[in-house]
């Protein structure tokens, strides 16, 4: 089998998300991550790692992306393997899985912390995809996610607290953004380090609402697929000084209206975690309009130990 190439340049990303916005347009979102989510994992999820070190691509003899994975070393270990839409089950995605699995396994000894298991997911839209994964040795451990989707034809009315305004951030903000980041979810930022992720290749939008004191107090990566016209918000974050005021529900609104009118998207995901561990995510998606998709579940694999 022909071994992948580890990332060497911005355009190796490029390349495999281009190719996946292709087999999503062939063959449906169906267990296909949104191409933002390649940037935002790669970039951001593996801020400690070099991306050499945690992404891979296969290419044909034509040198056409046939498949690529991002390996990760948080809840155990994970990999996100894509294949085109015609090799999907066949002995090389096979192959492709098996040598994702061994790398991960490795690179997190050389890298990490050695593992116990391994964690693959699956959207729950295709039991082919599920046996296919059964067939490697791994077994269903729990519904985890779930993705939604809004077809922008209802999009509700949302305004910011008065005072408070939107703006497309730049590398001037990073103080704020780490602030906001942190504010929102875990406290692991400062300016420097948010720094390489926001400044890394391949960024594309990160839209802040704005208090009246200058702090930022919501945000929102935005990620358009520009072949599929959608759009997906990862991650979207308020800042816990600036909750319960609808500040989260109008920054969607409004990149939803925007994205239609200045791109013609027609469609924007949002993915997020259940309702009884975060029902104020939940919540809020609803409230904008997004309707669950796919249930993202983990399968997973133990490793026996020496």
């Amino acid at each position: 089998m022909q071994k992948p190439i580890a990332y060497q340049q911005p355009d190796d990303v490029r390349r495999a998300q281009v190719a996946l916005m292709h087999w999503t347009q062939q063959a449906g979102d169906c267990n296909y991550w949104h191409k933002g989510d390649i940037r935002h994992r790669l970039f951001n999820g593996g801020y400690k790692y070099q991306p050499q070190d945690i992404f891979y691509y296969w290419l044909d003899e034509t040198d056409r992306v046939i498949g690529f994975v991002n390996l990760y070393f948080y809840r155990d270990g994970m990999f996100d393997l894509h294949v085109a839409p015609e090799l999907r089950y066949t002995e090389r995605h096979i192959e492709m899985f098996q040598w994702s699995e061994e790398n991960l396994i490795a690179s997190a000894q050389r890298l990490a912390e050695p593992l116990k298991e391994v964690v693959v997911d699956s959207m729950a839209c295709n039991p082919r995809h599920d046996e296919f994964l059964r067939a490697q040795g791994y077994e269903h451990s729990a519904h985890v996610m779930m993705l939604t989707e809004h077809d922008l034809r209802h999009i509700p009315d949302a305004a910011l607290p008065q005072g408070f305004r939107f703006h497309d951030a730049t590398a001037d903000d990073l103080e704020n953004l780490a602030d906001v980041h942190n504010h929102s979810f875990t406290n692991k930022w400062n300016a420097e380090l948010y720094g390489s992720v926001f400044t890394a290749p391949l960024m594309e939008y990160e839209i802040v609402a704005v208090a009246l004191d200058g702090r930022f107090a919501s945000f929102t990566n935005v990620w358009v697929d520009e072949v599929n016209n959608t759009i997906l918000f990862e991650p979207v974050g308020t800042h816990s000084d600036f909750r319960q005021m609808g500040i989260g529900k109008a920054m969607m609104v409004y990149v939803l209206e925007r994205m239609q009118a200045e791109l013609g998207i027609q469609r924007a995901y949002v993915c997020h975690e259940l309702a009884n561990k975060n029902p104020a995510s939940a919540a809020l998606y609803r409230s904008v309009g997004f309707r669950p998709k796919y249930e993202i579940h983990d399968y997973i694999k133990s490793l026996k130990q020496s």
